[in-house]
């Protein structure tokens, strides 16, 4: 045991020659990341039976001695690594005895042996790549733990050698020789491979991958909300398919003339299409490549397995069985190509260069490698084995045949929740069932929900009926208010105070009046007014008219107001004298009416008593106009009903009573004014409209709140995350701030004195349409607040682009139905057929669903996540990407306050992630710290290349952040140029000059980043050996991600020449290990071989 990893003397290297391709991703990342227990595979073998400890020693000396590859070390020379065979090699075998200790200690003791043995990996130069322990454990029982390098094996490989292993064993246990004939040298595969031509290959994958662009995201990452979990491993579910469904299933396939393989790989490309949203899908698969391979190959022990990328259009109207045929006709086409290297494949394609081709892998093994093992019958029946392993994938998917069908997914705990993965597994059970009960259906229509699931998304959290009063109008509601509180006061604006009997009289003063004008039920009535009493007086007034009214902001252009009171077909107007002259130019006739005027009237008994209306909660109550995509405004046309749902809800959720003390904040054109007025009036709270300056300041504001006894409050979130910030009286008389509007970036402090309630909706849904109670910060990256569940009698689903309901985790579009929904578009019947579509899950006649264009996901809980608008998601360098996470990850760094992720394209240069921020101090932290703290939340290509910092976000008249007013990122920001500079001097000719030479194109430019030039793991060893040999220095891999361009480079290079005398140059073995002890290498770099896939 003493020797088994000294180095051995040259002469006892028996053999050497290059590696395959798969082992040499396998070697790169072996050497980058030692102990990150990446392709170390353990065999757990069960043994109830007595063990001659001496024979097994023998029996695995003897494999040893007789498969070159079993003795084999892995170097890597010049520009190519190599692989030596030793002749002499000492097996490593240690045991121990644990029969005094309680099974559940045993097991305990031999996860940890395990763990530890991952972690400690191989020093890969040094053969055999393999170490032996076994455990006593108990009267005629022992397990063996067989740990090795998968550089060495595959599964094939690994039953034919352990079964000649026990061979030996039980040879050398009756005293007798075995004599097998001589193995085939895993060498001639080698050499098979060198002589290949991949001119055919080329051509094939060229065409299998043409126009394939953008990597399968993996969607079932962590939640926004919760902190990344750094450094947690890997570990494995599985899901098991009884031997009776098995059974079923391999009839099925051999029926329709397909494969058990075929058919599980469709159910994949199925669940990864619908998570993804994508048609177009590709993930990785494992070739056996024996049968394709040089002959001998089935019976060579070695590694002949290769990763490569399987290209599947999920044609959603096509039979599943005419698709899965031509999936099995395409698995086919592979067999002439499979043995191809993954890095050309990767070239080959159309992604962009940095990206992997996928993320997840699918490995299929019928008959497993175990149940080869137990049908040669004898002990074999009794011995029980397992695998362990852990490939170089975020997310990988293995298959085992036996009686029944074993699913095991492997997945980064970093990246994945355990829930997720468990939900996952149960979902590709739902599709593959759906598969064997009816090939004939399309294959949108195979299922992915399970029972359970659709009784959560459609009843659990969508069961939100309330009683309301159905049959009334909004100032109705107001009007019997009036009665039971009628010298209350309703309205505070300034200093003026208003009962709710004097806002009755003045509002049906201005009714009287608008009737007289033929205003009644759908009649559209423009205001315009500053913010005052008479505001509300003109709202309340058009209501009891029986009309709809129309506000008109007058900070709004002119060209916008004339053409929202036309585009209204508005026959009257209020508004105020100093107002009236920005209407004189209107195209047609309107009666424009001074409300200032008519409010202040010598009062009349008959015009101050209530007017009785036909008007009915069907008819109009107000119409909103909102920005449009085509950049004219749009209007909504919202009726009684869902505002009455809407203050219902509210009362009864905020128990709003006639103490309350309520503000209206908001732009009176802006839809949440709506909600600010009416569920207070119609319950004898007190409106206090808050004036232009107070809303322009954040300080002024919460002291404006405070010396007023504000109780309930709506805020715009960037406003309400500004007074957040502040320091509030322990004892404030406000008991709930809700906001609402914008995506709210953070959570309240613990101290804070009132509750925080985050609100989402669209103007098309009568502005609420779910709500979520906002918990302190825990202080543990909790921190992005999702926008809640349904409110009373509104249902929300999240549908994929077919309507399909999505599972709990996975991104769709949201679509809101129920009772607050909107007629439609003002003078708009295509977009309003567009957007408000008939109900898919309803059999009521009429009923409809509002698309909102929002990206959500429903939580385990419940609660709806806000992901980013569908028209706001981007793509850098071939990635799709949602700037809402960044968001969420950069918020989490303890100088930042709120952060907006922008794509933005400079000029004719490619287009780049902009963070626009808002720090909680005055000083801002350099690019690279935040770079950093991302690099360890995110990976690499969703780092942001700029960062803005502001003092405060450019907001539009309604509050929200205007996107289009961000500045322009100064030059200085760029943490990249991509102007080409030529080499200045020697050290950085000498740089490019290897860069081109190894990446096989013109001379780099001193700022060109090497992996964006096409670089990837094997060529970044290259160049780093060469930099090494030309320079005589201990430059590391790591260097070159760290820093990828010629000039960064060359600094490091000349910092070393200077600090250290001129030595020979490592073996890149060394260099490789030690450069990644800090963690492993950018994957926007693309670097590990194994994930260029």
């Amino acid at each position: 045991m003493a020797g088994h990893n000294q180095i051995k003397p040259a002469n006892d290297i028996e053999e050497s020659y290059p590696l395959s391709p798969m082992q040499q991703g396998m070697l790169f990342h072996g050497l980058s990341a030692p102990h990150s227990g990446v392709d170390i595979e353990q065999v757990v073998a069960t043994l109830a039976e007595e063990v001659n400890v001496a024979a097994l020693h023998q029996a695995w000396e003897r494999a040893v001695e007789r498969h070159a590859i079993l003795r084999t070390g892995f170097h890597w020379g010049g520009s190519q690594p190599r692989q030596e065979v030793h002749r002499h090699v000492r097996v490593h075998f240690e045991q121990k005895d644990w029969r005094g200790l309680p099974e559940r200690e045993q097991q305990s003791r031999l996860d940890a042996y395990l763990q530890a043995e991952r972690r400690r990996g191989f020093e890969l130069s040094v053969p055999p790549l393999m170490r032996l322990a076994l455990f006593h454990v108990g009267e005629r029982k022992h397990i063996l733990t067989w740990s090795f390098h998968h550089l060495l094996l595959d599964a094939r490989a690994i039953a034919a050698l352990l079964s000649e292993v026990f061979n030996f064993y039980e040879a050398f246990c009756q005293g007798r020789n075995l004599e097998l004939p001589p193995p085939r040298p895993y060498r001639e595969y080698i050499q098979w491979l060198q002589k290949r031509d991949w001119s055919a290959a080329e051509t094939f994958w060229r065409k299998q991958l043409k126009g394939f662009t953008t990597p399968t995201p993996l969607v079932l990452s962590r939640s926004a909300d919760k902190a990344p979990e750094q450094h947690r491993g890997h570990t494995v579910q599985q899901v098991i398919l009884p031997a009776t469904e098995a059974a079923k299933l391999r009839v099925v396939a051999k029926e329709n003339g397909l494969t058990v393989n075929t058919l599980l790989q469709g159910a994949w490309a199925v669940l990864l299409s619908r998570y993804s949203g994508e048609e177009d899908i590709l993930f990785g698969v494992v070739r056996a490549c024996r049968r394709s391979s040089v002959e001998g190959a089935s019976s060579t022990i070695g590694l002949f397995i290769n990763t490569l990328p399987l290209r599947v259009r999920v044609a959603a109207e096509t039979r599943v069985l005419d698709w899965l045929k031509e999936l099995r006709a395409q698995n086919l086409a592979m067999r002439d190509h499979e043995h191809t290297p993954l890095v050309e494949v990767r070239r080959w394609s159309d992604v962009p260069p940095g990206p992997p081709l996928f993320e997840s892998i699918f490995d299929f093994q019928d008959p497993s490698w175990d149940a080869v093992l137990r049908a040669q019958g004898g002990k074999f029946e009794q011995r029980v084995f397992a695998i362990h392993n852990q490939p170089n994938f975020p997310l990988w998917v293995d298959v085992y045949c036996g009686a029944g069908i074993t699913i095991k997914s492997g997945y980064d705990q970093g990246r994945f929740d355990d829930a997720a993965i468990a939900q996952m597994l149960g979902h590709f059970q739902t599709v593959v069932k759906g598969m064997v009960a009816d090939l004939s259906q399309r294959v949108a229509d195979l299922p992915l929900l399970t029972d359970a699931e659709r009784h959560e998304l459609f009843v659990a959290w969508n069961g939100t009926q309330a009683d309301y009063a159905r049959d009334k109008c909004v100032h109705e509601l107001f009007e019997a208010q009036v009665e039971r509180t009628p010298n209350a006061v309703a309205l505070v604006y300034r200093k003026e105070e208003v009962s709710y009997r004097e806002l009755d009289n003045q509002a049906n003063r201005v009714a009287r009046h608008l009737r007289s004008l033929s205003v009644g039920p759908d009649v559209t009535v423009g205001i315009c007014v500053e913010r005052s009493a008479e505001m509300v007086v003109g709202l309340l007034g058009i209501l009891k008219a029986g009309g709809a009214y129309v506000p008109l902001d007058p900070a709004y252009p002119k060209a916008r107001l004339v053409f929202m009171l036309e585009d209204s077909g508005a026959p009257v107007l209020l508004t105020q004298q100093p107002l009236q002259d920005r209407f004189k130019f209107q195209s047609r006739d309107c009666n424009v009416v001074c409300l200032n005027a008519l409010r202040h009237a010598t009062p009349k008994t008959k015009a101050e008593s209530t007017l009785r209306t036909t008007v009915s909660p069907d008819n109009l109550a107000y119409v909103i106009y909102t920005s449009g995509s085509t950049g004219t405004p749009k209007g909504v046309e919202l009726p009684h009903r869902g505002l009455v749902n809407l203050l219902a809800w509210h009362q009864r959720t905020y128990g709003v009573t006639p103490q309350d003390r309520a503000t209206q904040l908001a732009g009176f054109s802006f839809d949440a004014s709506v909600w600010e007025l009416w569920p207070y009036l119609t319950a004898g709270a007190s409106v206090y409209v808050v004036d232009d300056d107070t809303r322009a300041s954040a300080p002024g504001l919460v002291q404006w709140l405070n010396a007023r006894k504000i109780t309930l409050s709506f805020v715009p979130t960037p406003l309400a995350e500004e007074t957040l910030a502040l320091p509030w009286p322990e004892h404030a008389p406000l008991r709930a701030m809700l906001t609402g509007g914008d995506k709210l970036h953070r959570r309240p402090d613990p101290d804070l004195p009132f509750g925080l309630v985050n609100h989402y909706g669209p103007t098309e849904n009568t502005v609420v349409a779910s709500f979520a109670p906002v918990a302190p910060a825990d202080g543990g990256g909790n921190t992005v607040p999702p926008i809640g569940r349904p409110i009373a009698n509104v249902q929300a689903y999240v549908l994929d682009r077919l309507l399909r309901p999505v599972p709990a985790g996975v991104p769709g579009e949201l679509y809101i139905g129920g009772d607050s929904l909107a007629r439609g578009y003002r003078n708009n019947p295509a977009l309003t057929t567009e957007k408000f579509i008939p109900h898919p899950f309803s059999g009521k006649p009429g009923e409809r669903l509002y698309k909102t264009g929002d990206l959500v996901r429903w939580l385990s809980d419940g609660n709806l996540e806000f992901l980013g608008r569908i028209d706001h998601q981007v793509k850098i360098r071939g990635y799709r990407m949602e700037p809402g996470e960044i968001e969420s990850r950069l918020n989490q760094h303890p100088l930042v306050r709120e952060s907006l992720v922008l794509a933005r394209e400079e000029g004719h240069g490619p287009k780049q992630l902009v963070a626009y921020l808002i720090l909680k101090q005055p000083a801002p932290p350099a690019t690279k710290e935040l770079s950093d703290f991302l690099r360890t939340r995110l990976p690499d290509y969703m780092v942001p290349s700029m960062f803005v910092f502001l003092h405060a976000w450019p907001l539009t008249p309604n509050g929200k952040v205007d996107r289009n007013a961000l500045p322009a990122p100064e030059e200085s920001n760029r943490q990249s140029r991509r102007t080409f500079v030529a080499p200045r001097n020697h050290l950085e000719e000498t740089v490019a000059k290897v860069w081109s030479d190894v990446l096989g194109r013109a001379p780099a430019g001193i700022h060109d980043n090497f992996f964006e030039l096409g670089g990837h793991s094997l060529l970044a060893a290259q160049a780093i050996s060469r930099l090494n040999e030309s320079f005589n220095i201990h430059l590391s891999i790591r260097s070159l991600f760290e820093k990828p361009t010629v000039a960064e480079l060359v600094r490091e290079i000349a910092r070393m020449m200077s600090r250290h005398n001129a030595q020979r140059a490592p073996a890149i073995t060394r260099i490789a290990r030690e450069a990644y002890r800090a963690g492993r290498p950018s994957p926007e770099a693309g670097i590990e071989l194994a994930k260029l896939s």
